[in-house]
């Protein structure tokens, strides 16, 4: 009788705790592949980027010292969400997600503004920028 009772508890709270587990919020708009850079003449140092974001919420940014992305300074790794205009992204082995508010200029054009960096970011004073997709 107790094995039995058990096995129904515990399946019970194991369902219980898929049922808790909400998918992630993924704006399909911002899904595949994307590049941006800084301003050259702005106040913080130059650098391209290419970035992947992916639909099981995983990301991956790479960034380059030179507009042509041949020399590779870092890549990062982590996860993301997006919806009502909101990306946040939370690097692995970062404990601080960054915040950023999005908006569409066309379908293959974001521009985002920084709303939560990271406190160790090169540079603070970077806050927007625009990404085109690449691909497709």
């Amino acid at each position: 009788m107790f094995k039995p009772l058990l096995l129904g508890a515990s399946l019970a709270a194991l369902l219980a705790g898929c049922a808790s587990q909400s998918p992630q919020a993924l704006d399909q708009r911002l899904l595949g592949q994307w590049q941006g850079m800084r301003d050259k003449n702005g106040p913080c140092q130059f650098f391209a980027w290419n970035s992947s974001f992916r639909p099981d919420g995983r990301f991956e940014i790479s960034f380059f010292a030179d507009e042509d992305r041949t020399r590779l300074i870092q890549t990062e790794r982590g996860t993301w969400t997006a919806s009502n205009g909101k990306n946040h992204l939370t690097t692995d082995g970062v404990k601080t997600t960054e915040v950023y508010d999005y908006r569409f200029v066309d379908a293959d054009t974001v521009e985002y503004v920084n709303t939560k960096a990271d406190p160790t970011a090169d540079c603070q004073a970077d806050y927007r920028f625009t990404e085109h997709r690449v691909g497709q």
